[in-house]
């Protein structure tokens, strides 16, 4: 089975969690094949990483032992995403994104961030939005199989089957491999 990895399961991976213990031995055996939202690089402010750093977010994925797995690439946002680590969008993948958009946020107030400086919590909690698209994103377009995350908006009863109307597969917390 092919899985994409969020970013929170990277973090989970490097920080030797006991809730990837089962993920980690089926990735080591080829049991399923793992595969890195590259978007999660973005989501690495709070350590420092900006899109000048993306150096900094392989060292996370060595520390992880998840170097070696393909990589995912989101649509290309400014400011955001890392050149030669993203793809040129249209019109139909931005839709698609507007789509995951709603489902995962569509009753949560929109976040302005016009003047906002990129330390600030509204910034962070918009660019963790923006990044949670992303992987989702990467997810349906690249066709995996299973979304592998511990973020409970993902697996929310309201979220969850309109993710999987989509394309999803299946939506998996880590220790349920």
């Amino acid at each position: 089975m092919k899985l994409t990895l969020d970013h929170n399961v990277l973090i989970d991976l490097a920080n030797g969690s006991a809730n990837v213990v089962r993920l980690r031995e089926s990735l080591a055996t080829k049991q399923h094949e793992g595969f890195v939202v590259e978007i999660g690089a973005s989501e690495m402010r709070q350590r420092g990483i900006k899109p000048d750093r993306y150096d900094l977010f392989e060292r996370l994925l060595e520390e992880a032992g998840v170097a070696s797995l393909p990589r995912l690439a989101p649509m290309m946002i400014w400011d955001v995403t890392f050149w030669d680590h993203d793809v040129w969008s249209d019109e139909c993948m931005a839709n698609h994104a507007k789509q995951i958009e709603d489902i995962l946020f569509g009753d949560s107030p929109p976040l302005a961030i016009t003047g906002e400086p990129d330390t600030s919590p509204k910034f962070a909690a918009w660019l963790n939005r923006l990044c949670d698209v992303q992987t989702m994103w990467c997810h349906l377009h690249y066709a995996n199989d299973a979304f592998v995350t511990s973020d409970r908006n993902f697996h929310k009863a309201t979220k969850a089957p309109r993710l999987l109307a989509l394309g999803a597969g299946k939506i998996l917390r880590p220790e349920a491999l």
